[in-house]
């Protein structure tokens, strides 16, 4: 093992710029920070200007999230040393002051990129804007930084799976060129942009993995040779494992918001193939790889690389977990702890067919949607559920890519950043994913739970009405099935005479047999 400082030795006194800082990674890249690296001197946090906040309240919002609890029970003093910047990654300049420009090329010698649109659906010039120029501003930023010892940049390991079903720990060879894109991005309408993104993106499912995969290549060549830097790829992060709660999530991507949408009722069938498996890694894995990437990469990366590093946090090599499973847990749990509002009894059909997909979608999502809009119209309340359910229909036409597709995502470099622990240090650190049947349930329901608490206003426990209405809804299910498939016979049947018509037909082919 090489001789490194020890993670707490590594940031002691060190000055932490990170980009995202309200985000879903950010959030919990500066509690694990605070927490684990109390002895770190300041954390400059870059937030954009939101509904009209100020910083301070900003900060304030930031905090009073749940993840940040442990934190403000045992150690409170530690939040005076997130500093808040004001700025946008998708401005010029990353929207940065010249005055909080100037201190951060003068103190910072850590730098956690993790400003990002994860959206799927975003135009083309918007996604190049945020993810593809900020890398490059962001890069430009740190060749002028006086103190810089690393560079950490937050990718994904989806910007790689062009190359096959094993996606390498490793850069792949770019799509395009970073420079020529950003020029198109800039001096192209944005409409013959959008008319053209299908083609320009190639063969990458959507915006988002292309402008990531582009952002990587920027990266590379700018730092490459100059700084050490350290490129980290995780796949789909899901909420917290272990700390500093199981469950923490601030989103409804992965497993637990398709599990939030059929226990609501609205999510009735998903584009899957079950028999898949998706690599899911918690979010308190990712932190712990993206601190331990930037002490290694720093202490380790050799002046004359001409290249930077790529670390992969994924749970190849573990148990896998093929989606059939998830959807069989995920359905145990929300009919165990039902949801408070269901509209209907939970139960998702999942298919591979887009025939099937779109009948059920319109039989199930629209046709439900649009008469209980009506009702609520009539009795003079706002109408949600169909705007809801379209939102539904684009999320999931958006990862249907990823939800029919299977690959297995090298992650070698990522474990042995775990290895290089002092034995102090191992157990703050530990790379966990679930491990087992057991395990997978206790984190889905612990996820649910927590989810439907930080996000959906309802409290962790279940009320008894809930459990009454869903069973409610469960014989209001089958008696409507039930009409429906008496419906539909009838006049198949009867209204139409298909048997008498079949059977006539079967009649004239006999007979013109003999």
């Amino acid at each position: 093992m090489e001789n490194r400082n020890s993670v707490r030795e590594f940031y002691k006194a060190k000055n932490i710029f990170i980009t995202g800082a309200t985000g879903f990674i950010g959030k919990a890249l500066i509690e694990k920070l605070l927490r684990s690296c109390p002895d770190i001197h300041n954390l400059y946090a870059l937030v954009r200007n939101k509904k009209g906040k100020t910083l301070k309240e900003r900060r304030e919002q930031l905090f009073s999230n749940p993840i940040f609890d442990l934190l403000r029970d045992n150690q409170p003093e530690l939040f005076r040393k997130v500093l808040f910047i004001q700025g946008d990654v998708a401005e010029d300049n990353l929207g940065i002051s010249g005055g909080d420009m100037k201190m951060l090329i003068e103190n910072v010698h850590v730098v956690f990129h993790c400003a990002a649109s994860v959206k799927f659906d975003d135009f083309l010039k918007d996604a190049i804007r945020t993810n593809l120029t900020s890398a490059r501003d962001m890069a430009l930023l740190a060749l002028k930084m006086k103190k810089l010892d690393v560079f950490v940049h937050v990718s994904t390991a989806y910007c790689s799976i062009s190359e096959g079903k094993t996606v390498p720990e490793e850069l792949i060879p770019a799509i395009a060129d970073w420079k020529e894109t950003i020029y198109v991005a800039e001096k192209c309408d944005e409409n013959l942009l959008n008319i053209l993104s299908h083609k320009i993106v190639g063969k990458y499912p959507n915006t988002y993995t292309y402008t990531k995969h582009l952002a990587d290549h920027c990266i590379n060549e700018l730092l490459g040779s100059k700084i050490p830097t350290v490129i980290v790829k995780p796949t789909i992060v899901t909420n917290s494992i272990s700390e500093p709660m199981i469950g923490w999530g601030d989103n409804f991507n992965g497993p637990v918001g398709i599990s939030i949408g059929n226990g609501f009722g609205v999510l009735r069938i998903f584009m899957a193939d079950l028999n898949i498996s998706m690599d899911y890694v918690p979010i308190d894995t990712v932190i712990k790889a993206l601190i331990l990437a930037g002490r290694n990469t720093a202490q380790s990366q050799s002046e004359s690389s001409t290249s930077v590093d790529v670390i992969q946090p994924s749970a190849f090599g573990f148990k896998k977990y093929s989606l059939k499973l998830f959807a069989q847990l995920g359905q145990q749990v929300v009919h165990k702890y039902p949801l408070d509002m269901q509209i209907w009894y939970p139960n998702m059909t999942f298919t591979q067919s887009w025939i099937y997909y779109y009948i059920n979608a319109v039989l199930f999502h629209l046709v439900p949607a649009i008469c209980i809009d009506l009702l609520l119209r009539i009795f003079r309340y706002k109408p949600i559920l169909f705007k809801i359910q379209r939102k539904i229909f684009i999320a999931n036409l958006a990862v249907s890519y990823f939800t029919t597709h299977e690959w297995n995502f090298l992650n070698d470099k990522a474990l042995r950043l775990f290895e290089c622990l002092e034995d102090s240090e191992k157990e703050d650190f530990k790379y966990i994913v679930v491990n087992d049947n057991e395990h997978a349930y206790r984190y889905l329901k612990a996820s649910l739970k927590t989810t439907k608490w930080l996000l959906l206003g309802q409290s962790k426990g279940t009320k008894s009405s809930a459990f009454k209405i869903n069973k409610g809804f469960y014989y209001l299910d089958r008696i409507c099935k039930g009409i429906f498939y008496i419906c539909v016979i009838w006049i198949a049947f009867f209204k139409y005479n298909i048997i008498a018509a079949l059977l006539g037909a079967t009649s004239n082919n006999w007979t013109g047999l003999y």
